[in-house]
């Protein structure tokens, strides 16, 4: 090899000190990108967790750690249209809801979580995402029941945490039935079916998941006979997180206007279809509906 010239040499030096100072700029560039790259947050977190029932067939339902049901599908939904990690639900009772948004044991709560005044001074509400009205649940020697007339002086169960609970107080008044309050869902169904209890009573939606699950046993809901409000179901979120809140909410009035939802509904509740083919009148929300109860403190007019 032919020795290097004094000429050559500041040529080379000049040109291998470009290349460092061209690789530095490059690397404080990607630095740079790096470090301005926002990280995947919803509702604070970077891993969203969200609470969900896990007894109420057609809703929420939990069976060898596969879950089912309405609320489980707008929970799938919300993780495709959300850009953030999700964990895998966890369970909550129906009168830990509330708590457990609070004390952000959860960062998102579906489960059959009626919209209220009261609980919409202490979260948010994104909803609703169906609507129902409180019905009876009756077992196979109630063939007789057909209003609500029928029930007097029976015992109709319901259980805690839930708006079921203070509409069901007014019927002790009215037809003389007495309320029985117990702790969780199945206990009421235990009873029903065991023919301790007359019927039970909650929101239509719940009572067709398990007149469905218990057909063999001769489980029904009492067709056309209703008591109290209607309930809208929301999707539970902590106060503080508008952005977020307006979003799934801008997301819920699309969904709900698709078949996609239709077909949620049907799959998850068909005896409700095969009982009231004019459902979609009854349980379809309006994007009013919808934008009264979503991201606010009160329900607006």
């Amino acid at each position: 090899m032919a020795p290097t010239s004094k000429t050559q040499r500041p040529a080379r030096t000049a040109r291998l000190l470009g290349s460092v100072v061209a690789l530095a700029v490059l690397a404080g560039f990607a630095g740079c990108s790096s470090a301005q790259e926002p990280e995947r947050e919803f509702l604070g977190v970077r891993r969203v967790t969200v609470a969900m029932h896990n007894d109420l067939p057609g809703l929420s339902y939990s069976a060898n750690y596969d879950r089912s049901g309405l609320d489980f599908l707008v929970f799938r939904h919300i993780e495709e249209e959300i850009d953030v990690d999700f964990s895998e639900p966890v369970d909550v009772s129906s009168g830990d809801r509330v708590t457990q948004l609070i004390e952000r044991k959860a960062d998102m709560t579906i489960a059959s979580f009626s919209i209220t005044a009261e609980r919409m001074d202490e979260i948010d509400f994104v909803g609703p995402y169906l609507k129902t009205r409180q019905g009876f649940l009756v077992g196979p020697d109630s063939a007789d029941v057909k209003r609500l007339a029928d029930l007097r002086g029976s015992q109709i169960c319901t259980w805690q945490g839930t708006t079921s609970v203070e509409a069901l107080q007014g019927i002790k008044e009215t037809v003389g039935a007495e309320p029985v309050t117990l702790t969780d869902a199945s206990d009421c169904i235990e009873q029903l079916v065991a023919g301790q209890v007359k019927a039970v009573s909650t929101d239509q939606a719940i009572l067709y998941g398990f007149a469905r699950q218990y057909e063999k046993e001769g489980l029904r809901v009492v067709p056309d006979v209703t008591i109290g409000a209607p309930q809208h179901y929301g999707i539970g979120l902590p106060k503080g997180y508008t952005a977020d809140c307006r979003r799934l909410a801008s997301w819920l009035k699309k969904h709900v206007g698709t078949s996609g939802w239709i077909r949620d509904v049907e799959t998850s509740l068909p005896t409700l279809i095969k009982d009231d083919p004019a459902w979609i009148s009854s349980y379809k929300p309006s994007a009013a509906e919808i934008e009264a109860r979503s991201c606010r403190d009160s329900i607006s007019p």
